[in-house]
């Protein structure tokens, strides 16, 4: 891979975590009950995703480009850090909880 494919592949990473920020916030300012279902059940099934396609990867290599693990990666950290930041702004104390 080229160094500029590298910085563009980079810079797209970039977006993506801008973008599920802003969605994941708009959501949690939206509607903490959906918001926090999202936030747990999104990742998971992710996570679940990746660790497929990474022990496939290793029974037979694949041509899978290496972004894709990257782009996987953020997908699981993103929300759960805007939903911890989130569950630190509200003290805890989730309206739908009670």
């Amino acid at each position: 891979m080229k160094k500029a494919d590298r910085s563009e592949t980079h810079v797209n990473l970039v977006i993506v975590v801008l973008l599920q920020a802003v969605i994941y916030s708009g959501l949690w300012l939206w509607n903490e009950y959906v918001a926090v279902y999202l936030t747990l059940i999104f990742p998971s099934v992710i996570l679940v995703i990746l660790v497929i396609a990474g022990i496939a990867d290793l029974i037979e290599p694949s041509r899978i480009p290496g972004w894709y693990y990257g782009l996987m990666i953020v997908s699981i950290v993103t929300p759960l850090i805007i939903g911890a930041v989130f569950y630190y702004l509200y003290h805890g104390r989730l309206d739908w909880l009670v």
